[in-house]
């Protein structure tokens, strides 16, 4: 398994939840979540592709065409 994946989603999460943090204090709520749905979004797209390879690759083992 690609560990630099893990690690480049654990960082998505940090900085969105920096993110999250400063809107709310700065008093920009909407804002703030708006940043942790887009964080949400990006880590779920880069899992969702990753799922793809893995499918693609279990039909190439079982040779499902």
């Amino acid at each position: 398994m690609n560990i630099e994946l893990i690690f480049q989603i654990a960082g998505i999460g940090i900085l969105t939840s920096i993110f999250h943090t400063l809107l709310k204090q700065a008093g920009k709520e909407e804002y703030a979540f708006i940043a942790t749905l887009a964080g949400v979004a990006i880590a779920l797209i880069m899992v969702i592709q990753l799922l793809g390879k893995l499918f693609s690759e279990v039909k190439g083992v079982f040779f499902l065409y």
